[in-house]
């Protein structure tokens, strides 16, 4: 895993954030072996980490030498959460409905202090494996949630945005992102053809607030089997429905078609 170069960055703490990050609901355990290969740090740095994470509470390790995260992380996550649980509880009706529409896994997202990240999610009944838990941040261009914020942001704003090259599908330059975000302006939906993992497509929109801001975004993700055009196009009008429903309940006025 490469880190960022700039100078004022400390990098054993960078090391010891991205260690963290990959706790979720989908691998809450971890041995030291395992985070060494899937970070690619010295195993003799992953073991420092771990034991001084440890020793403050932020990791416990268990009888097997297995990891997971401690008391000190429950103090920060439920801050964090406060500022949208009215929101997500709002939302849940809105997000199990779609998923009852449309047959596929739905997923809520939320702008954090400059991140987007994922805060709920109805998964399918249907064959369908996500790699990604509720919690994680992701990328601005290789997600359809990213896609849907940095569209709405001002053009300086954009500017400020990298590309993220998740996978070969990932958008390479920046008039091809431009050229993107001006669709997802125009026709109120984000799109991800295997951007970010192969094996998942998304459709995703804006949810507005009462002033017109974006304040979550709304998608179902989809297997690339079952996103072919005719299901990309229900989809698409499913996640479009129920993101102005939601937004309406939140007192947006969508504007008439000729404003």
């Amino acid at each position: 895993m490469v880190l960022g170069s700039d100078r004022v960055m400390v990098q054993a703490l960078a090391k010891g954030l991205v260690v963290l990050s990959l706790f979720d609901t989908l691998r809450p355990e971890w041995t030291v072996d395992e985070i060494a290969e899937t970070t690619g740090f010295p195993r003799m740095t992953v073991y420092r980490l771990v034991k001084t994470m440890e020793g403050v509470g932020y990791l416990v390790c268990d009888r097997t030498n297995r990891y997971h995260l401690g008391p000190a992380i429950l103090a920060a996550t439920c801050v964090s959460s406060e500022r949208f649980v009215g929101l997500l509880k709002v939302a849940r009706p809105y997000l199990e409905d779609l998923a009852l529409r449309t047959g596929e896994t739905v997923t809520f997202a939320v702008e954090v202090d400059g991140a987007p990240v994922e805060v709920d999610e109805i998964l399918t009944s249907r064959p369908f494996k996500r790699p990604h838990a509720p919690g994680r941040m992701f990328g601005y261009t290789d997600t359809a949630h990213g896609k849907v914020f940095v569209a709405n942001k001002s053009s300086v704003e954009r500017q400020r945005i990298r590309l993220e090259l998740a996978t070969p599908n990932s958008i390479t330059d920046p008039e091809s992102l431009s050229l993107e975000l001006e669709s997802v302006l125009r026709d109120g939906v984000a799109f991800n053809f295997e951007e970010r993992d192969i094996g998942i497509c998304a459709v995703a929109a804006p949810v507005r607030d009462q002033a017109g801001s974006v304040v979550a975004s709304i998608a179902v993700l989809v297997p690339p089997g079952r996103f072919r055009t005719e299901e990309r196009e229900s989809h698409a009008q499913a996640v479009k429905s129920t993101a102005a429903s939601l937004s309406g309940f939140l007192g947006y006025l969508a504007p008439e078609p000729n404003e």
